[in-house]
């Protein structure tokens, strides 16, 4: 029984590293993403989904959406005790930030359709710390689901 317990702790300290390392390497490539991969150049969009109807369905625009799901998930999982809008307005403030220095430093255009789409995709991280928050119960519990999950993701996305 001791060593079971052992082996338990053992493994959530690999599971807690492997979130932090996980958690940086999304960091890293958020930002390499929308500061270092852009050209030189500052525009607005101030039109709402211009950019969507313009060009339809691309990989920008998942990708906008993809790229966000995480922020949602780790929003609501470090806030002490949940709360929806709290974690909205995070995924929202991060989305902003995100524009406004783009245009600041000139780097790509700052479009509102990105900070619809990077909404939209931490809405969908939050609704899944909802999912888990349901499943597992405890805080402990989800934090070693999204542990495990952002493995699961981040390892291949690391590789390619």
């Amino acid at each position: 029984m001791k060593e079971f317990r052992r082996n338990e702790q053992f493994m959530k300290k690999i599971l807690n590293i492997a979130f932090w390392i996980v958690l940086l390497f999304y960091a890293y490539l958020l930002i390499e993403t929308v500061f270092f991969a852009r050209d030189a150049k500052r525009s607005v969009n101030l039109v709402p989904f211009d950019m969507i109807t313009d060009k339809g369905l691309t990989l920008n625009v998942w990708g906008n959406i993809l790229m966000f799901i995480p922020l949602g998930l780790y929003a609501a999982n470090f806030l002490k005790k949940f709360n929806f809008w709290k974690a909205l307005w995070v995924v929202i403030g991060a989305s902003l930030g995100i524009e406004v220095l783009q245009y600041i430093f000139k780097r790509g255009v700052s479009d509102i359709d990105d900070l619809l789409l990077n909404t939209m995709g931490g809405l969908i991280g939050i609704f899944i710390y909802l999912i888990f928050k349901t499943m597992f119960k405890s805080k402990e519990r989800v934090h070693s689901a999204i542990s495990v999950l952002s493995l699961v993701i981040g390892i291949p996305v690391f590789l390619l």
